[in-house]
């Protein structure tokens, strides 16, 4: 009877998870980033830092997609905002999904760029910089419904030298 149960509640909790995802489905999203070095804590080093996330897929197979996003983390300052810097990501990851099409693999291209501002005397003096470098990672597409997903994501950015961690949502269309 136990093991009735268990499989009962098994295929409950977990059974609606398994949706078929086919070749040519496209997804959109969005959500919430946590990098590891996008802030700056109060002695002006490299902190934590939040922003919000925005990205497609497009399933080229039924286990492969291609899936750009932006992650723009917010500005951070120190010194009573003499001194600011913001972060910026533009990439194209590709995917590999598992099994039954929940977990992925990812890799891809990153372009990152930071925005610093120090403001001397009344005077503000901005700098940029943009460097491209790869993604590697993984992370899970959970379908709520047959288009509703949760999406959680971690992944190793090497311009920013990063972890950047993604929660969001994700709609079928």
């Amino acid at each position: 009877m136990k093991k009735i149960l268990l499989t009962a509640a098994l295929v409950a909790v977990f059974g609606f998870a398994a949706t078929a995802q086919e070749q040519g489905d496209i997804r959109l999203g969005a959500g919430l980033v946590l990098g590891t070095q996008t802030a700056l804590d109060d002695d002006g080093s490299e902190a934590l830092g939040f922003g919000i996330n925005i990205g497609g897929e497009y399933l080229v197979t039924d286990i492969i997609s291609v899936a750009p996003s932006y992650s723009y983390f917010f500005e951070s300052e120190i010194a009573g905002g003499a001194f600011s810097v913001r972060y910026s990501s533009l990439n194209l990851d590709g995917r590999y999904y598992f099994g039954d099409g929940m977990f992925y693999a990812l890799a891809g291209l990153s372009f990152s760029s930071v925005t610093s501002t120090v403001e001397i005397l009344g005077v503000s003096v901005e700098g940029s910089d943009t460097e491209t470098g790869l993604n590697i990672g993984g992370g899970i597409m959970y379908p709520i419904s047959d288009s509703v997903f949760l999406n959680g994501q971690v992944k190793y950015n090497t311009p920013i030298e990063q972890l950047a961690i993604n929660v969001g949502v994700a709609f079928g269309i």
